[in-house]
């Protein structure tokens, strides 16, 4: 499909490739996964918070929630945000809201999302699940007073518990584990891509929060059958790490277990971290004791928070983000390339005619003559945009249209996708379009005094 450029990146000069398990170096079956977490948060819902008998029969919906979009606790909305945190969409429950509706809350401002007691962010593909809950929650907390449901923010509250606790007792994990076929995907294309990167000297490193016999598994069945030129995934990679505990991994001073790959048992290490596998430990070791600069090592991951902001703020450290919608969203685009083209030659049409009339309004009495029929064009352009950008929007997500833009501007997700990662791509195998050595340079993005 492509890698996408934000800045500059040498590949001759990196050294060394992190890469997460989860969502980037093993690919899952997303709608499969999240309809999994979804059964079980429902589950805990019931069992520990007493939650009523009636959202048993909540339907998951995994095109209800689109990735970046940001919860209102308190108010039971879920928005959708530009690249200055302006409100552009937004939905109470389920229910689209109007603009009035909308203004009357946020006014026009910058969400402030600092305010975490307020503001919960959709940041990973691990977190649809929830939030798609949180809608129907909110909903029939709405329709059914009468199920006593808690307040919108105590509902946020009870759901992200029960998607922690779920990560935590390892019910996810077991569930993958009777069905791995079911919800990992395979993916030999990428697998080569590795082993091409590793025949160029790249050292290749496993960063994950996972644990080891967790990854283990995954590796087991996304890596090792493919292998051509190694045995074992573990031949692959020089350096592995679980449970890192991401974001600290890059923050924290934190010590290193060594792990006995026949055993899964683990002692304290002592010495440098070079090669083989290990528990914890953090990035600044790893750095230090390859003697690499932070500009030597790229690190690709799915998360902003997790795998890419505190790396690059604390580490300096080379970054790639995996953006498992971006096969979607490039097929919608070329799919809408010539409603696009209409819409903007509409647009640019109604521009003309507004300026039009502005002129004539500069006179003390305009010619209702001459006004009236710029009016009635500027209806009538209207009805057939209104027409086009629907079917446009029916390309991409139903409820929230495109994942990296609101309306005509980038959405904040794509701001953040901006912001902190140097490339960023569908999927690791995109890598194979590339050479090794591939100098990696941004487009000039023309500012709007220069169109």
């Amino acid at each position: 499909m492509g890698i996408y450029v934000n800045r500059t990146l040498n590949m001759k000069h990196i050294q060394a490739i992190g890469f997460d398990m989860d969502y980037t170096l093993v690919r899952y079956n997303s709608t499969a996964f999240e309809e999994m977490t979804y059964r079980e948060i429902k589950k805990k819902l019931l069992a520990i918070k007493n939650y009523p008998a009636q959202i048993k029969a909540l339907e998951f919906d995994y095109n209800r929630i689109i990735r970046g979009l940001v919860i209102d606790k308190p108010h039971g909305n879920v928005l959708k945000l530009s690249l200055h945190s302006k409100v552009k969409q937004s939905r109470h429950g389920g229910k689209e809201m109007d603009f009035k509706s909308q203004q009357k809350i946020y006014q026009g401002l910058s969400i402030d999302l600092n305010d975490s007691d307020r503001y919960a962010i959709v940041d990973t593909s691990f977190s649809v699940a929830y939030a798609c809950l949180f809608m129907q929650i909110v909903d029939m907390k709405n329709a059914q007073p009468e199920l006593e449901l808690p307040e919108f923010h105590i509902i946020e509250k009870d759901l992200i518990e029960a998607l922690d606790t779920s990560h935590r007792d390892g019910t996810l994990k077991s569930e993958v584990r009777k069905d791995v076929k079911k919800y990992i995907v395979q993916d030999p294309e990428a697998v080569a891509e590795l082993e091409r990167l590793k025949s160029f000297g790249k050292k290749l490193w496993v960063i994950t929060n996972s644990d080891y016999e967790y990854s283990k598994l995954l590796l087991d069945y996304t890596m090792t059958p493919f292998l051509k030129e190694h045995k074992h995934w573990s031949e692959l990679f020089d350096l592995v790490v679980t449970a890192a505990a991401k974001p600290r991994f890059f923050t924290d001073r934190l010590p290193f277990l060594s792990v006995n790959p026949a055993t899964g048992l683990m002692k304290n290490h002592h010495g440098p971290v070079l090669t083989g596998l290990y528990q914890g430990g953090c990035a600044s070791t790893i750095q230090k004791d390859h003697g690499f600069s932070g500009e030597q090592i790229l690190y690709l991951g799915d998360h902003i928070y997790g795998d890419i902001l505190q790396l690059k703020k604390t580490c300096n450290w080379r970054t790639a983000l995996v953006v498992e919608e971006l096969e979607g969203e490039r097929q919608a685009l070329h799919a809408t390339k010539e409603l696009g083209s209409e819409i903007n030659a509409l647009m640019g049409r109604k521009v003309d005619l507004e300026h039009a009339l502005d002129r004539l309004y500069d006179k003390s009495k305009p010619d209702k003559k001459k006004s009236q029929p710029i009016f009635d064009e500027i209806e009538g352009i209207d009805k057939k945009l209104g027409k086009l950008i629907r079917q446009y929007s029916g390309h991409f997500n139903p409820h929230w249209g495109e994942v990296m833009r609101a309306g005509v501007e980038p959405s904040r997700f794509a701001g953040q996708v901006e912001k902190y990662a140097c490339i960023y791509m569908g999927k690791i195998a995109d890598f194979a379009d590339y050479s090794p050595r591939t100098y990696f340079r941004p487009k000039k993005r023309p500012l709007p005094h220069e169109l």
